[in-house]
């Protein structure tokens, strides 16, 4: 019997297989999650928000520079480390907007620490200093909250 290969998937069972596989790898480089840099993600992906379908545990921006120039100023290829409260460690990486997201299940609260690539510099949160997973809510060059210092910032 030789092997067949099946005609990709498609109708309403494709975006539904594409949508577990998202949940199950708590992170996907979409074009979409690009944009919105700075704004408050988990209000949106939370269940009865408007992307209920892509749940967020931990979602924020990093930014090239604390100015508050445009939105458009997001770094890329930032690795975010995160040790929660039950001692799991978790990695994110910003995609080309600076956004960094994820569904898996986090114990807050967290120390956070980012960690440009290859080995370069790296700044690291207070332990505890993150209580929830929406980053940008306290991380604001407008007006931080929760002892943040400003927006988040890759290292230099």
């Amino acid at each position: 019997m030789t092997a067949r290969a099946h005609p990709p998937a498609r109708g309403p069972a494709a975006p539904l297989a594409l949508a577990a596989l998202v949940a199950l790898a708590g992170c996907v480089e979409d074009p979409n999650a690009q944009r919105n840099q700075g704004e408050d993600c988990t209000s949106c992906h939370r269940p009865g928000g408007k992307a209920p379908r892509s749940e967020f545990s931990v979602a924020g921006t990093v930014f090239r520079n604390a100015s508050g120039e445009p939105r458009e100023t997001g770094a890329a290829a930032v690795r975010l480390v995160l040790a929660d409260a039950a001692g799991a460690r978790h990695e994110l990486t910003t995609n080309p907007g600076g956004n960094f997201y994820s569904s898996r299940k986090v114990r807050f609260p967290v120390q956070a620490r980012l960690e440009l690539p290859a080995g370069g510099a790296a700044r690291a949160s207070p332990p505890g200093a993150c209580s929830h997973g929406n980053c940008n809510a306290c991380h604001s060059y407008l007006k931080p909250t929760g002892g943040a210092r400003g927006r988040l910032v890759q290292p230099p």
